[in-house]
């Protein structure tokens, strides 16, 4: 009888790419330096000085010093670089989620954004959990576009087969508030998300009647909404957004 590694190890696939689809992420108690020299060893082959270096870099006390670590390793674009940005993007830390979008986002060929919506789809199921769906769509605006986000929006009006439409409409009222309140408003009501429900989308002309903005500006606000959501964004501006916007609903209420 086989092993139980070998018993269970994926037939005909080499070691790395089997190493590639497990969760990266910090264990529990893991520090930031003992959390990267595991997940280097468990790729295997991550012995090249300049894959070495740059997971060095990504813990150097210089901030700068980290991102053009994370860049380093998304523009070296094989599997052990791109695995190590994958373990921070599915780590704890917000800071971590940045670090890591901003190397993926580097990478020169498809490895950077095919984990980026890898990621994004992992993250799904995840978004109708009441208690942590504000924290995952966090995760989810701090990586910025994704083929994943462009659904979620889609999938507001239920009709989804893959994606249920209370966890769109949950990641979508985060994904509104997020953004400063003028253009958050604007946004909601053209998607017809006003106050978290899901209403019937309205028309600029109806958002314009509505709010007293004239035309123009309903569309240009509705443009800088859409170009806010879709771009990384740092993850204390999403919340600071998000609690300001948030707060200020309950005090009209």
């Amino acid at each position: 009888m086989l092993p139980e590694r070998q018993q269970n190890a994926k037939p005909n696939v080499p070691r790395s790419e089997q190493q590639f689809d497990a969760p990266l992420g910090k264990t529990a108690g893991e520090g930031e330096a003992e959390h990267l020299r595991r997940v280097a060893e468990e790729l295997g082959g991550a012995n090249s000085g300049s894959l070495i270096e740059l997971q060095t870099g990504l813990t150097d006390p210089d901030a700068s010093h980290r991102r053009t670590a994370a860049a380093g390793l998304g523009a070296l674009g094989d599997r052990n670089a791109i695995a190590l940005l994958r373990g921070l993007l599915e780590g704890d830390r917000p800071d971590e989620w940045e670090l890591a979008v901003h190397g993926l986002r580097q990478s020169k060929d498809r490895s950077g954004w095919l984990c980026l919506e890898s990621v994004a789809v992992d993250l799904l199921s995840t978004l109708d959990r009441p208690f942590e769906e504000p924290r995952h769509a966090f995760r989810l605006l701090v990586m910025g576009r994704t083929k994943t986000m462009d659904r979620l929006f889609r999938a507001t009006d239920g009709h989804s087969r893959t994606i249920p439409g209370a966890s769109a409409l949950k990641f979508s009222k985060v994904a509104v508030s997020s953004i400063p309140d003028e253009m958050s408003r604007v946004m909601a009501m053209r998607l017809g998300i006003e106050n978290g429900l899901r209403t019937v989308p309205s028309t600029p002309e109806e958002v314009s009647t509505e709010t007293g903005l004239n035309l123009e500006t309903v569309r240009q606000l509705e443009a800088k909404g859409w170009e806010s959501v879709q771009r990384p964004r740092l993850y204390r501006e999403i919340r600071r957004n998000y609690e300001v916007n948030n707060d200020r609903f309950r005090a009209s209420n």
